[in-house]
């Protein structure tokens, strides 16, 4: 079971004690395999400035803010994840976006590079890709 946690607040940085609803679409096993989940809905109610969930199912899932609705997979964790990463996984790759990465993993960059020039680096980046080439 996983707590999603996350501070919440407008664009002015107030708090938003908008609800969040999280559900399955269909019945789906648990993630356990013991079990079955039911589409019920969980509100989830900001409080002082920070959304909490109960312990959810870890797996596939829909998180619903206001009329907008994003699919997201929920991971098994034993401690509290934040949300807008399970919200970006979910979002499909934006379209004519030179040079788009999603950060799947504490990639901050992609280099394409020589395999001569990586063998001479000293200390590679280990926020950056490198894709070697010949040449």
């Amino acid at each position: 079971m996983t707590v999603i946690s996350e501070p919440i607040t407008t664009l002015a940085g107030v708090s938003d004690r908008t609800p969040v609803t999280f559900y399955v679409h269909t019945l789906r096993p648990t993630f356990a395999g013991v079990g079955i989940i039911t589409p019920t809905r969980v509100q989830v109610l900001p409080e002082g400035g920070v959304l909490t969930t109960p312990d959810l199912d870890p797996g596939p899932a829909t998180v619903s803010w206001g009329t907008t609705t994003y699919r997201i997979t929920i991971p098994d964790e034993p401690d509290p994840v934040a949300l807008w990463p399970l919200i970006d996984a979910g979002m499909p790759v934006p379209t004519n976006e030179a040079g788009f990465v999603r950060n799947a993993g504490g990639i901050a960059r992609i280099q394409r590079i020589t395999e001569s020039a990586y063998a001479a680096l000293a200390t590679p980046d280990p926020e950056t890709l490198y894709i070697t080439f010949e040449g």
